[in-house]
């Protein structure tokens, strides 16, 4: 009887929320999709919140140390000893691993889901970056197999650690903890938010690049009032490390134009992307892609940048412009153009369907029978 062990803590960054939640709804499918006499297992840090799962196929497993020492230890490979023979795999760099031989039994797959840490690292912060870095070159030199969510982020690793380098395309879904909540109307009154909108996760600056959206709605009056949604971007976890935490200034020129909401809930995504008619996404990186996939299921169109991991999430189901003039242009067709906005709506709906956390657990119980 094969057990596949899930860990259910992530690295620590600006996205752990939404790794952990991620985590979870894979347990939670694997479990579902098991092969006959398989099983699956949900290893959890002490203290934190231990999961009910609708499956007697599905374990949890609370271990001796809490999340917050966990980067620390599992550097040391002596803390892998005790998932010796076992399958295991983890949705971020931050795995125990070490040196096995060839007969122990053992399979790790590891997914290492963005590539900020070397094409962008200042936004996660030095230490952050470092970090992330060492965790993905142990997994390259220690894990079975390396999974990305995209293509893209695949080519950047193997750029960094050879061709050769052992990587398939894992596609994710999105976390169920960002689904709209049943109070959703609710808090968008709160927040004061108008019936129509489109919405950003971009912050200023050069990789934010949030004057890109600006500098459209200067240029078409015509363009939705805008929905920043703050907290889920990585240059929120550089600032951090600053003691600093970001708030972002409305220009006076846009003031009752531009909305800001600082995501306290998971939930706090689905309630925005319930009524939102687009994502705005012009930044010159791409995280996991959580945001994006959450936007596609709320049949949410994209507007991007053309970052390679980005687009090939997106698909049709978004327009993209790589330049400051052209992003604008595109933004404002799709919402000036008869038709247009209608068309992408549907097709973000349908490309959202090529996105589950079945799909993905039958994908990964593959990739170990492969191994």
């Amino acid at each position: 009887m094969a057990t596949l062990t899930l860990i259910a803590d992530p690295f620590p960054d600006w996205e752990a929320a939404a790794h952990a939640s991620a985590a979870r709804d894979l347990a939670q499918a694997v479990a579902e999709t098991a092969p006959r006499s398989c099983s699956a297992r949900y290893l959890l840090a002490r203290g934190g919140d231990v999961p009910t799962f609708a499956t007697p196929r599905l374990s949890t497993e609370v271990l001796p140390l809490r999340a917050s020492v966990l980067p620390l230890v599992w550097q040391n490979g002596a803390t892998a000893r005790p998932l010796d023979g076992e399958f295991v795999h983890a949705l971020t760099p931050m795995m125990p691993l070490r040196s096995r031989g060839e007969d122990d039994g053992s399979q790790t797959s590891v997914t290492i889901p963005h590539s900020i840490a070397w094409e962008a690292p200042a936004l996660l912060g030095n230490s952050q970056a470092r970090l992330f870095r060492a965790f993905a070159r142990r997994a390259v030199k220690h894990a079975d197999i390396i999974l990305t969510p995209t293509h893209a982020t695949a080519r950047v690793l193997q750029q960094q650690y050879g061709g050769d380098l052992p990587v398939q395309v894992f596609p994710l879904a999105p976390p169920t903890a960002f689904a709209a909540p049943a109070d959703a109307a609710e808090r968008r009154a709160a927040w004061g938010l108008p019936d129509r909108f489109a919405v950003t996760t971009a912050r200023l600056g050069e990789h934010g690049r949030l004057e890109w959206v600006f500098d459209a709605m200067r240029a078409d009056a015509g363009l939705p009032p805008l929905v920043v949604l703050e907290g889920l971007d990585p240059q929120g976890a550089a600032t951090r490390e600053k003691d600093r935490d970001p708030v972002l200034e409305v220009p006076q020129d846009l003031q009752g134009r531009v909305h800001s909401v600082r995501v306290t809930d998971l939930s706090d995504v689905g309630a925005v992307f319930a009524a939102a008619v687009v994502l705005a996404q012009p930044q010159a990186f791409a995280g996991t892609g959580y945001t994006v996939l959450a936007a596609l299921g709320a049949a949410v169109p994209v507007v991007h940048a053309g970052h390679p991991a980005t687009e090939e999430l997106v698909l049709d189901a978004g327009v993209s412009g790589d330049t400051a003039e052209t992003f604008a242009q595109e933004y404002s067709s799709l919402i000036g153009q008869s038709g247009a906005l209608p068309t992408l709506t549907v097709l973000a709906c349908d490309r959202s369907r090529g996105f589950s956390w079945r799909a993905s657990a039958w994908h990964l119980w593959e990739t170990h029978a492969n191994l």
